[in-house]
């Protein structure tokens, strides 16, 4: 006995009807993962795109935020080695802290080590050509509300027979000429002169 083609394709549509295609739900709720997925993506992607140098398009010899901060905090640490040091006087970095360059704000510059005649080489990294003024950076000295006591009050009540003194609290600043999200300000705090901190 010959079975019936017309009843074959009836039981494969009956058993499969149901298996076919997917159900208004089940599309939108595809549809849903499928942009939650693709939105993650996306801030994933812009996220490293931040980290890298491949979007920095205004800046000379910029390598990407994190290669850019980590030789600024590089320099600062340099700088702040310099400026801590008792043979630079509180004149001479109250003179720093007001003069102006380069329509700066009072305090910056992007020659540091030539415009505050800083005993510092202009590359401030040793073996790297990199400078902070070739990323777009400007450093700045600023000073806190703890200011600094003159040297020989400091000596004196380091010996215990002069008047209260204290060390003063300063911040070295590296400012971008612009601001976005490949070039952030950084700061380091430090305090001078160094063997009274």
């Amino acid at each position: 006995m010959k079975p019936n083609l017309a009843n074959i394709k009836l039981f494969f549509f009956e058993n499969t009807n149901e298996d076919i295609g997917m159900s208004m739900v089940e599309t939108i709720i595809s549809l849903m993962l499928l942009s939650l997925f693709l939105t993650i993506y996306s801030g994933f992607v812009q996220v490293s795109n931040r980290f890298s140098g491949q979007e920095v398009k205004n800046l000379n010899s910029s390598n990407g935020l994190v290669v850019d901060h980590h030789k600024l905090y590089l320099a600062l640490d340099k700088y702040s080695e310099i400026l801590a040091q008792p043979a630079i006087t509180l004149s001479e970095i109250n003179t720093i802290k007001q003069l102006t360059f380069d329509n700066l704000p009072a305090g910056c510059s992007y020659s540091p080590s030539l415009e505050w005649k800083l005993p510092i080489t202009q590359n401030p990294i040793p073996g790297d050509s990199w400078k902070p003024s070739t990323a777009g950076y400007a450093i700045c000295l600023k000073s806190t509300s703890i200011y600094e006591s003159s040297l020989t009050d400091l000596v004196s009540y380091s010996k215990g027979i002069g008047p209260s003194a204290q060390p003063g609290i300063y911040f070295l600043l590296a400012l971008p000429s612009d601001i976005s999200i490949n070039s952030l300000p950084v700061r380091k705090m430090f305090c001078r002169p160094d063997p009274f901190c």
